[in-house]
């Protein structure tokens, strides 16, 4: 591939999967500065088909392919098969009707001829070189821009910010049902996370020694209450942050979350909105994540990782003093603090009260009508 052509990684993966030379990519980028996209390469694969090979490439089926056939699927499911080039035809669908669902694809292990399969594995990757001890080399990408930014801002925090780390299990019953009851009455639909960052957001209000960063001034506690979500991007993790947060409803942070992560995955944020975040949320339960714990996001001194929801058993007292067992939808919510700023005691509040809120939804509404 040429060098002076300008790609996302993950663009150009993308590229190197399918045998796509992108110099024959005539077409404007979307990301920055007109650099080719993931999204970019996809849609003008649909509009033209193969491309000009990559010398030595192994082509995998053309996303036409892929999206083909009359399999139901959602369109979050169809855009990870595209990007694993897995056919949609072979998988067992396990949403409403036989739809097939995300989950679905993820935990589909293609056969190696039948439906679904692919015509590349990892062991046919062409290399370009082999290490001392003998590992063919596929691909050597520069720990360079984003990645190393991230990541020398992410090692500083690990060795300087003394992590102390709080975990609770939250019940989101009441959840589930006031998040399907919003959703029912409007076009604009709201995720769980909309509703713990909007717990989180009146928990800062609360706490707001936890809204603060450690500064050569010494501890700054902010007015505003800038929200960073952690998304995955083409670049890299990167967290756009809603600002002056503690002034939205919870729908109000569907609506300025969405389009910041639509912005982010198309790397078109301007550094105004991946900057001045004073609290940070992780949540990788859409993974089926269980548990994990967040790196604070310096120089904040609080960062929330959100895992998925699972149903387990759980004994819940009844009105009569005994005590039943019920099956209910569990998730973990864990606490990164820097212990030199927030002491265990503000922080197991903290997360007791993001906890309180989350299993009494109707509080974080009715605060909104206020």
């Amino acid at each position: 591939m040429r060098n002076n052509i300008k790609i996302t990684p993950r663009a150009r993966r993308v590229a190197g999967e399918r045998g796509i030379d992108p110099a024959a990519v005539n077409a404007q980028g979307t990301g920055f500065q007109g650099g080719i996209t993931e999204k970019d390469l996809l849609a003008w694969l649909e509009t033209n088909g193969a491309a000009a090979p990559v010398p030595g490439a192994i082509p995998l089926m053309p996303v036409a392919a892929v999206a083909s056939g009359d399999a139901r699927a959602t369109s979050l499911a169809r855009k990870i098969a595209a990007e694993r080039g897995i056919s949609l035809d072979g998988i067992p669908g396990t949403g409403s009707y036989g739809k097939i669902v995300m989950d679905d694809v993820l935990g589909y292990t293609p056969s190696a001829t039948g439906p679904g399969a692919r015509t590349q594995t990892a062991q046919e990757r062409p290399s370009i070189g082999e290490t001392p001890d003998g590992k063919r080399i596929a691909e050597i990408v520069p720990y360079a821009g984003v990645r190393k930014i991230i990541g020398d801002r992410l090692l500083e925090s690990k060795k300087t910010a003394p992590h102390l780390y709080f975990t609770q299990k939250v019940d989101l019953s009441d959840l589930l049902q006031m998040r399907a009851l919003v959703n029912s009455k409007q076009d604009k639909k709201t995720s769980v996370t909309d509703y713990i960052a909007r717990a989180v957001v009146m928990t800062l209000g609360t706490f707001p020694e936890m809204n603060a960063a450690l500064t050569e001034n010494g501890i700054e506690e902010y007015a505003s209450i800038n929200l960073g979500v952690a998304v995955a991007a083409p670049g890299g993790l990167i967290v756009p942050v809603i600002k002056e947060a503690q002034r939205l409803s919870v729908v109000g942070i569907a609506h300025a979350g969405s389009a910041l992560i639509e912005k982010a995955r198309e790397g078109k944020l301007s550094p105004d909105e991946y900057t001045g975040g004073t609290f940070t949320v992780s949540n990788l339960g859409m993974f089926g994540i269980e548990n994990f714990t967040a790196i604070l996001n310096p120089p904040e001194v609080g960062i929330l990782s959100v895992s998925a929801t699972k149903d387990e058993a759980v004994v819940v007292p009844a009105s009569d003093g005994t005590k039943k067992i019920d099956i209910r939808p569990m998730m973990n919510m864990t606490l990164s603090v820097d212990h030199r700023v927030i002491d265990g005691l503000l922080a197991a509040q903290f997360v007791t009260e993001v906890k309180r809120l989350l299993e009494s939804p109707l509080e974080l509404m009715i605060r909104d009508w206020s």
